[in-house]
C-alpha cells in the first residue's frame, strides 16, 4: 500500500538512529530559540517580548525553507508556518497562564 498508493518506499531500518538524532537535534535547536532571550536578558518583561519576536522570526524562516523544499510558494509557507506556530504558542501561553 505504501508503495502503490502513496508512492513511498519501505524505510531502511539502518537509518533509524540517524533519523532519531536528527529529530532530537532539531527539537533541541528549535526549543532553544524562544529560551535564548531569557538566558541573555536579566529583565523578564523584555525577555518575553524578545522571545516572542525571536520565535516569530524563526517560524518565518523555517516556513520559508519548508516552502522551498516542498514546492509551495516560499512566502505562503512562511506565513502558514508563522500563523499556525504563533497560534499554538499563544494557546500554550494562555493555558499556562490560566493554570497558574
Amino acid at each position: 500500500m505504501m508503495r502503490f498508493e502513496l508512492g513511498l518506499e519501505k524505510p531502511d531500518p539502518r537509518r533509524a538512529l540517524k533519523s532519531a538524532l536528527t529529530i532530537a537535534g532539531a527539537y533541541v535547536a528549535g526549543g532553544f530559540i524562544p529560551l535564548l532571550p531569557y538566558i541573555l536578558s536579566p529583565d523578564i518583561p523584555t525577555a518575553q517580548i524578545l522571545s516572542v519576536v525571536a520565535t516569530l522570526l524563526a517560524l518565518l524562516v523555517f516556513g520559508y525553507v519548508k516552502g522551498r523544499l516542498t514546492g509551495i510558494h516560499p512566502v505562503r509557507g512562511a506565513l502558514q508556518t508563522t500563523l499556525v506556530g504563533g497560534l499554538a504558542a499563544a494557546a500554550a501561553f494562555l493555558i499556562a497562564r490560566a493554570i497558574s
